[in-house]
């Protein structure tokens, strides 16, 4: 989400980090980056933080997998013992993924769908033995709590609940790293043909949305987009995780931390590699002159 008045547009709104309002733009986010004299035209603009907005979904979902277990435990007080469980047991995984896939939505161009669909099935074999292997397991214990003996039910909750720790802390690991994405005010009309020939052109002239991208190692992507701004217009270097999230480019990936225990929360690469497409912007222009309306305010005194 963008901040909506001119002044937090590119600095972000200080309502989002509500600690750090008394402190520059600068002291917000300590892993940033500045890029070399190639992109001094370019600047940085923040988005809303991910990770802090991921925390209620799963605060209410490990909940309701608890509260899903007191029907069983303390059977006969509620009118069909097995269909409250059910239904608590699968509302804890519904409102997890609904919290990931409004932040993935939030972004430009963002997609909860595509962010499902990462979840599930992405990062290759190295997830779907766990998105995939362990419902399966959890299915067969859960069967066999019916046909051979009710304790094996306790095997199938202990490993849908790996499940659920795999899952929220993948989005998690994902959602860490500070969201943004660096914009140039254009002078003159666009001109497609400055786009670097290693890039994949997808529109000719200026719109709002997708211009260009390029394909990175393991879905993620390079993307030029067209921006419009009270009448001004932008191009905007986004980089798109294969989630549909987009992360700053320019930030130390040492600094962002990473949840994993027993190879649960495995969210594959993030910023690793990123710097080596970074040493100049992927188009040559003459860049028009940033209004002073963008200014954080502090920055007009």
């Amino acid at each position: 989400m963008e901040a909506a008045r001119d002044e937090y547009w590119l600095s972000g709104d200080p309502a989002w980090r509500p600690l750090s309002e008394d402190e520059p733009p600068s002291e917000w986010v300590s892993s940033e980056l500045e890029p070399n004299e190639e992109w001094s035209s370019w600047q940085r603009q923040r988005l809303q933080p991910m990770a802090a907005r991921f925390v209620f979904g799963p605060a209410w979902s490990i909940a309701l997998l608890i509260a899903s277990t007191f029907p069983l435990i303390f059977p006969g007080n509620t009118p069909d013992d097995q269909s409250v469980a059910s239904l608590l047991f699968f509302s804890a995984f519904i409102l997890l993924i609904v919290s990931a896939t409004r932040i993935a939505s939030s972004m430009p161009d963002g997609d909860g769908i595509q962010l499902v669909k990462w979840l599930w099935f992405g990062s290759g074999s190295a997830n779907l033995t766990r998105t995939i292997g362990i419902p399966i397991l959890g299915g067969l214990a859960f069967v066999a709590h019916i046909v051979i003996d009710a304790r094996i039910g306790w095997i199938s909750y202990g490993l849908f609940l790996a499940l659920w720790y795999h899952i929220t802390f993948r989005v998690a690991n994902t959602l860490m790293p500070p969201s943004g994405r660096w914009l140039v005010p254009l002078k003159n009309e666009f001109d497609d043909s400055s786009i670097d020939d290693s890039w994949q052109v997808v529109a000719r002239g200026f719109r709002g949305g997708c211009l260009a991208f390029k394909q990175l190692s393991s879905g993620r992507k390079l993307e030029l987009h067209g921006v419009n701004r009270r009448g001004e217009k932008f191009l905007a270097l986004h980089f798109r995780h294969p989630s549909s999230l987009l992360f700053d480019p320019f930030v130390e990936g040492s600094k962002i931390a990473k949840v994993q225990n027993f190879g649960l929360g495995f969210c594959g690469p993030r910023l690793e590699g990123i710097e080596e497409e970074l040493v100049k912007p992927p188009i040559d222009l003459v860049a028009g002159s940033w209004s002073s309306r963008f200014n954080y305010p502090e920055e007009e005194e």
